[in-house]
């Protein structure tokens, strides 16, 4: 929830006010910029577009200015990842080798720890071209102001930072703004318990908040994933194994294919917490049927299986 001056940099559109220039500067959320967030041709961002724009510089949304990368760019890019994933891979495989135990572990953390930092501090050292700072007038901050007073069908936030007394302080959230918690899906009391109770106690911005949520959603996919195959291998007969794993292989196509139907089917209708929602309840009762998997009788018939085939057992 935004709560005026206090989470100024939180909005999307900042405006503050400059007292030697006597205009108000506009910065942006992740210094983004106005074209990366506001669609040129959107017609979800039309509300919030045509009472911006009207009081605003105009905008620039050639190519150049997104900075697309040219075709040479490109390749060095990807020459430079292709060489430290082999520098990395590399070095993992060389770790291992080494049988050094928990060491070993610490190393390769440590290592592709230091392969993330140069490749932060080369992303920081990058060229990038300056751009004039984007500024309006008194006399258009008050209009801009006053045209949101009317439109409020967007999903963006301005806060406006000194300047005139009459609209210092002056901030505008749209309905569907990410801020906004109660949007009357069957699942509100989740997102305002968790803001409530973990996230706004512990200081955590949306940011941090993604970055633990990716965490604990790799630890889990990845270690599901791995499981699954080695589970599955184990299931398998060697004499099946090309016909088991392709039939696994459609499986997983098909799930992919599945999930993002539900997830559609349930975020039209209901919105997206819904539609997370079922993913959730998928991913439960798949947990559940993995659970109740006799994986000792699984072993047993794939062997049996494998004896079958090689004439040990009679057919049946």
């Amino acid at each position: 929830e935004l709560e005026g001056e206090e989470d100024a940099e939180r909005y999307d559109f900042q405006f503050n006010w400059n007292e030697e220039t006597g205009l108000y500067e506009m910065t942006t959320l992740y210094d983004r910029g106005y074209e990366n967030w506001i669609g040129e041709k959107s017609e979800g961002d039309a509300p919030f577009r045509d009472a911006f724009q009207e009081h605003f510089p105009e905008p620039d949304y050639s190519v150049q200015d997104a900075g697309e990368s040219t075709l040479g760019t490109g390749l060095m890019v990807c020459l430079f990842i292709l060489v430290m994933v082999v520098l990395l891979g590399g070095g993992i495989t060389w770790l291992q080798g080494r049988d050094m135990g928990w060491m070993g572990v610490i190393a390769a953390l440590l290592l592709v720890g230091a392969g993330i930092f140069g490749a932060s501090f080369l992303a920081g050292q990058a060229t990038v071209s300056e751009k004039d700072v984007k500024t309006i007038t008194e006399e258009d901050a008050i209009a801009l102001v006053a045209a949101f007073d009317d439109t409020s069908d967007h999903r963006f936030s301005i806060i406006v930072v000194g300047g005139h007394e009459a609209i210092a302080g002056s901030s505008e959230v749209g309905d569907t703004h990410p801020s906004i918690t109660e949007r009357g899906d069957p699942v509100d009391w989740w997102a305002t318990t968790m803001r409530n109770y973990v996230w706004a106690p512990l200081g955590l911005g949306v940011a941090k908040q993604w970055i633990i949520l990716g965490l604990f959603v790799g630890c889990a996919m990845g270690s599901a994933g791995a499981q699954a195959r080695s589970m599955f291998s184990q299931l398998t007969p060697k004499s099946r194994t090309s016909e088991f794993f392709g039939f696994f292989g459609f499986l997983g196509k098909s799930a992919a294919m599945i999930g993002t139907f539900l997830y559609g089917i349930a975020s039209t209708a209901a919105g997206s917490r819904v539609a997370i929602l079922t993913v959730t309840v998928v991913i439960l009762m798949g947990t559940y049927l993995t659970s109740r998997i006799d994986l000792e009788e699984g072993i047993r018939v794939a062997e049996e299986e494998d004896a079958r085939a090689n004439g040990e057992i009679p057919v049946e």
